[in-house]
């Protein structure tokens, strides 16, 4: 029995010695059904090993992980204490992290109700109290200033959890075997404020040095605020969590006493396993250490540790340290000598001084050995230095597995100089034309690099041979900021479309679809329904807005709770717009944003839904009630309308969840959890399984509160507030977001390309690993260390953890266990100006050291010659090692760079037009388009659609083309009207003028504006309508009823048109609320011309008179016989031919602007005299009454600049002009008469 260590610097050594260790033979026939235990750095490594076993034996099963050494130490108390009132101890001392949270919240949450701190300065809490209540001093609202201290604590005791946590596992033990309750050690923390013994912070406080050696003075107010925080922590942990502490002791030392008691020594060793295996390790806090050398007297433990050099460097320092370090004692001694001597020591004498020096004191701990191990491996080398404990051979095997077996390539001399501590020598090492084992890829952006990437590995997977394959599982690409890109990964390594593309159509000719898994980041499935979820909660607390509410409607996970489809869920919100719902949930929701004297409730949900609901029953426009009914409910729309009262109700039931706390009201956070949980239960049971993670996550807090709940009842001692505890919903959400957000610490490696955050993946070997965004400020990470770490103050111990060591730590691993290629991407340039930058100080470091070993031209020269790549500077003798991108794919530049390889894809088209382009760009309209006609040749034109096409034909070659626009005016408003729109202001006149006779205004609230305006637009709206009535009256005509007929006008052409019923009346009189625009007159001439020529009768169509009422001006066209009604009409519907394959710049609004003169042009084309004035139209650049990007007679509005984008916009529209414009609006102007 004893603990073994067997070290090596490839893992695929350690992993044959482990099979071999495992594999041995048993005399005991039953051995080979006993649980194999592994002890593991994070789940990563468990799936690999997991693979590496089954591949190696053929099989992987009966074995058990324990991720960490500590995760085991548990398990052990658990399988060694096993009655049933020693198990509940175990339970009851493992507290989670989130307990000890809300344990300090609970004991604090007292001290922050009062308006002022009711602690007196000499408290221990007065400090970090004061600094609670001084976060919310300048609010003034009571409610307001009670929860902004209310969620400064709570942020308080999240860092308090961290800090304590961490504090157990690196300050809570004794490093000298001190005798019981006599600990003096500086490491043991715990117990020292167990006995509420003040630490002697000023003497532990970490003095920083100068560039010379000399220690630079602590400022007072660092030993004040270490004084400070070593007080109010040193109180929160003997009051609130010294007890606990106490039981996890109890524990220990009842478990060392079952086991080491000769009584109970051999029942206690059957529970365990006979060995253990730890495999790699990536933290390994010193107590923990002791605990596996003390159970080791026991059982077989191996420890098969991953270490780069098979040399002892646990006494190699950092050489820039060393550097500075040397200096110093340099300038001591000149100071001296000239002091001494009165005069400056030669050179040969300060080079003497300093070889006696080295010689004579402790050479061999200041010795640097190789820079990169030295600089990057303190982590590393405090393991080893721990470990080296072991190395005597007295408490177990110590065995090393080095292997001397490396190919000739960069990469490899890099990691055969770490193995064998071999010192730098300057340009001694031949790099090879061939060398591509290390790559500095330098690019403008994110993602720029994960599309150079793309293509590189590309190109890297298609290398691989019959003997040496390589697959999209040898890749590991890693980033210091994952999350930050992770839309970019998806976007650039998107799957294949799938393939509905015919013919030349087809994308996937030009693309390799490579698989990848973002390892750690939750799945955005996941996220999906985690969010479906929250928006029955969330969502009311806002504006609730139309968009808010279809966003959260087209989520997957809400369509399956609640039985839809997307063509339901695109029903549903066009029945919720068109029935007025614009914000708000109901009318006490809007209660909460509006004055006490605004009592309109009107465009909220409920609004909308009571009319939807009404419209069932009585579908027609009518007041029942205070409900007006919404007339277009069709009968398929009743489930929809029975699904969104059922929405309603849950959102109702929900409404005071999320800020319940803000009205006074505690609730348990067990009562929250259970919430939630049904909440889930719901989503699951409609068949959204992607919730299973965040249930999980939900269960696993709630067993934590039983078992706090159980524990308290059991204890009579207890404190019962935990039970008890109350949090804000909002923060319970938080825990829960952050544990899904956690699982960025769960990296796994995929059987696919895998993308990681760096330092998750670890120590895993790759063939090929890459590392993005070597940038500075991005890698080494700059976040923030956990506020309060008296650790980070007070001097370090040897095993301590930092940000920045695992940072280092991880970028030293990547180069290690690369097996064949290491890629470095750095962003060398900057987007806006161009310049050059520097990348990471890690990776300048790497370049600094190969640019040292490599051989150079001029191996004698001070400084290295530099060459210009693309605007970087490199060192020439490594310039191999560079492929500096162009900021865009597309560049023709990227494309004729032989060593970068690229593939003729998209953007090798692109750049071969961008090469081949003339002088002008040509149009994305430069052929005629394809005008598909119907199989049968038969075409069906409804006329009223025809002449809005017709009236812009921006309208028409957009629709010919397959490109929809979109307009900010189409989209649902989320905002109630305070003022009416002229859209909104048509639509009042509108429904008025349909009215036979006079209305309340009830019968348009949907439509009328909200507040004071409500009643002067009712009024101004009936006034308008009056003096409509009075222009009919002085016409002594009456209004003419409409009928649709279907039209045979050509063989191949129907066309279904509006006429008066009665065919053989004399005028066609209507009347619009609208005003007589440009576009209007043109349409109405379209009609009469489609009148006449319906009727085809010459002896009476030139009395045929048609006549619109218009809000402002009466029109009239009269005087057109048949025959010319359908000469016209032919020219109309040749522009409509030729506008569906070429753009026909001929808008109405600008072509009817004035009455322009017509002249004769030389070719015999009648043309408009004034072309300038139409021109300066055309090209307007203010606004007036509405935006140009709206006004269809300015090239700016949004269709012409999309279709003329890259034509000369005045050219196309004197091109249309001379084609067209004569035989289509010269007519209007001939036949247009205003009636007065």
């Amino acid at each position: 029995m004893a603990i073994h260590v067997i070290q090596s610097q490839r893992i695929d050594v350690l992993l044959d010695s482990m099979l071999r260790v495992v594999n041995q033979q048993s005399d005991d026939p039953f051995a080979v059904l006993q649980t194999r235990h592994f002890v593991v750095p994070s789940p990563a490594m468990e799936v690999w090993l997991t693979q590496k076993i089954a591949e190696k034996k053929g099989i992987s099963a009966n074995t058990q992980f324990h991720h960490r050494i500590r995760a085991f130490q548990w398990s052990s108390y658990q399988w060694v204490l096993n009655t049933q009132k020693e198990l509940e101890q175990v339970r009851e001392a493992n507290i989670p992290r989130i307990i000890i949270k809300w344990r300090a919240f609970q004991a604090l949450r007292k001290t922050i109700l009062p308006d002022e701190n009711p602690l007196k300065s000499g408290h221990a809490l007065y400090s970090i109290v004061q600094r609670i209540y001084d976060s919310a001093d300048r609010l003034e609202n009571g409610p307001e200033k009670q929860l902004k201290k209310q969620s400064m604590l709570y942020w308080v005791c999240e860092q308090v959890s961290r800090l304590f946590t961490h504090y157990m596992d690196y300050r809570g033990y004794c490093a000298r075997n001190c005798p019981p309750q006599q600990c003096q050690c500086a490491s043991n923390w715990l117990e020292a404020w167990g006995k509420d013994i003040a630490l002697d912070v000023e003497q532990m406080i970490y003095t920083p040095k100068d560039e010379n050696g000399q220690e630079i003075p602590v400022s007072d107010f660092i030993k004040l605020q270490a004084r400070e925080l070593e007080t109010w922590q040193r109180w929160l942990w003997q009051h609130i969590f010294q007890d606990d502490y106490n039981k996890i002791l109890e524990i220990e030392q009842l478990y060392w006493d079952r086991i080491e008691n000769p009584e109970t020594r051999a029942h206690a060793l059957k529970q365990l396993p006979s060995e253990v295996v730890v495999f790699t390790l990536i933290e390994l806090p010193p107590n923990q250490l002791d605990f596996l050398r003390r159970l080791g007297q026991h059982i077989d433990i191996y420890i098969f540790h991953f270490n780069p050099s098979q040399e002892y460097w646990a006494d190699s320092v950092d050489p820039d340290w060393k550097a500075r370090y040397d200096l110093g004692v340099q300038e001591r001694f000149i100071r001296k000598y000239e002091k001494s001597q009165g005069k400056l020591p030669t050179d040969a004498e300060i080079q003497a001084f300093f070889q006696a020096f080295q010689l004579n004191f402790n050479a061999e701990d200041r010795e640097s050995r190789h820079p990169l191990l030295t600089r990057f491996g303190k982590q590393a080398r405090d393991h080893f230095s721990l470990l080296s404990k072991l190395s005597s051979g007295e408490e177990g095997l110590w065995a090393d597995a080095f292997v001397d077996e490396y190919p000739d390539h960069l990469l490899a001399k890099i990691q055969s100089d770490i193995l064998y501590l071999v010192e730098p020598e300057q340009h001694a090492y031949l790099l090879k034309p061939d060398d591509d084992s290390v790559q500095i890829h330098v690019c403008h952006s994110s993602l720029r690099q994960l599309e150079v990437l793309r293509e590189q590995i590309t190109h890297w997977l298609a290398q691989g041979t019959e003997e040496h394959p390589r697959y999209p599982h040898d890749v590991l690409v890693l980033s210091p900021n994952l999350k930050d890109i992770e839309p970019a990964i998806r976007s650039v390594f998107a799957p294949p479309p799938r393939e509905r593309e015919t013919g030349q159509h087809r994308l996937h000719k030009d693309m390799v679809y490579l698989p990848i898994q973002i390892a750690g980041v939750s799945r955005l499935d996941v996220s999906h329904a985690w969010r479906a979820v929250l928006g029955r909660i969330q969502w009311v607390c806002g504006r609730f807005s139309i968009e808010d509410f279809a966003d959260w409607l087209y989520l997957s996970a809400t369509q399956q709770r609640y039985g839809l489809d997307f063509v339901q869920v695109e029903r549903i919100v066009q029945l919720l717009a068109n029935a007025g719902f614009k914000r708000g949930l109901d009318q006490a929701h809007l209660q909460q944003s509006l004055i006490d004297d605004d009592q309109d409730y009107r465009f909220s949900f409920k609004y909308a839904l009571d009319r939807l609901a009404l419209g069932v029953a009585v579908p027609s426009h009518q007041m029942f009630g205070e409900t007006l009914s919404y007339a277009k409910v069709q009968s398929s729309d009743f489930a929809l309308i029975n699904t969104l009262i059922q929405i309603y109700q849950d959102f109702d039931a929900r409404r005071t969840w999320f800020n319940a706390h803000e009205q006074g009201q505690r609730t348990p956070v067990k009562v929250w959890l259970e919430h939630l949980n049904r909440d889930l239960n719901e989503f699951r049971t409609a068949g959204v399984e992607s919730l299973k993670t965040v249930a999980e996550l939900i269960d696993k807090q709630l067993r934590m509160l039983t078992l706090a709940d159980y524990h308290d009842q059991d204890d009579p001692y207890a404190n019962q507030e935990l039970v008890a505890l109350s949090l804000p919903l909002p923060y319970i959400l938080e825990e829960l977001q952050n544990s899904l957000d956690a699982q960025l610490d769960q990296a796994e490696p995929t059987g696919q390309i895998t993308f990681s955050q760096i330092g998750q993946i670890r120590p895993i070997p790759y063939k090929l690993v890459v590392m993005l965004n070597l940038d500075t400020g991005k890698f080494p990470s700059r976040n923030p260390h956990v506020p309060f770490d008296l650790m980070s103050m007070l001097k370090p111990q040897l095993g301590d953890r930092s940000r920045l060591d695992d940072d280092q730590g991880a970028f030293l691993d990547a180069l290690l266990l690369a097996q064949d290629n290491v890629w470095l991407f750095y962003n060398g340039f900057d987007v806006d100006d161009g310049e050059a930058r520097d990348p990471s100080t890690s990776l300048q470091e790497l370049i600094q050291h190969i640019s040292y070993i490599c051989a150079s031209s001029e191996p004698d020269a001070d400084i290295d010659p530099m060459i210009d790549i693309n605007g970087l500077k490199v060192a020439e003798h490594i310039q191999q090692l560079y492929h500096v991108h162009p900021m865009q794919p597309f560049d023709p530049l990227g494309f004729t760079e032989i060593r970068t390889p690229r593939f003729q894809d998209q953007w090798f088209t692109v750049a071969q037009q961008l090469r081949t382009a003339q002088s002008e760009r040509q149009s994305w309209i430069n052929m005629a388009y394809q005008f598909v006609s119907s199989d049968d040749n038969l075409c069906v034109l409804k006329a009223d659609e025809w002449i809005r096409d017709m009236t812009f034909p921006a309208r028409l070659f957009l629709k010919s083309v397959g490109v929809s626009s979109v307009r900010y005016q189409d989209m649902p408003a989320a905002q109630e009207p305070l003022i009416l729109n002229k859209l909104e202001q048509y639509q009042v006149r509108d429904f008025l003028l349909q009215q036979d006779q006079k209305v309340e205004a009830k019968l348009i609230s949907d439509l009328l504006p909200v507040g004071k305006t409500l009643q002067a637009t009712w009024i101004s709206s009936q006034q308008e309508q009056e003096l409509l009535h009075e222009r009919l009256l002085k016409l002594e005509k009456n209004l003419t009823s409409t009928t649709q007929r279907s039209w045979h006008y050509e063989t191949d052409l129907i066309l279904n048109i509006t006429v008066p019923e009665d065919l053989h009346a004399d005028y066609w009189l209507s009347m619009q609320s609208a005003s007589a625009s440009e576009r209007r007159r043109a349409q109405v001439w379209l009609e009469y011309l489609l009148w006449l020529a319906y009727i085809n009768d010459d002896t009476r169509s030139t009395q045929l008179e048609r006549i619109v009422i218009f809000s402002n001006k009466t029109l009239s066209y009269k005087g057109v016989t048949s025959t010319q009604a359908r000469q016209y009409l032919a020219y109309w519907l040749n522009a409509w031919r030729y506008g569906q394959q070429h753009p026909l710049v001929l808008p109405a609004e600008l072509l009817l602007k004035k009455d322009w003169q017509w002249v004769e042009s030389e070719q015999g084309q009648m043309q408009i005299a004034e072309l300038d004035k139409l021109l300066e139209e055309w090209n307007k650049s203010f606004e007036s009454s509405k935006p140009l990007t709206t006004d269809e007679s300015n090239q700016r509005h949004q269709d012409w600049q999309f279709i003329l984008q890259d034509q000369d916009a005045d050219q196309a529209l004197t091109k249309s002009c001379a084609e067209f414009a004569y035989h289509l609006y010269a007519p209007i102007q001939q036949y247009l008469e205003w009636v007065k």
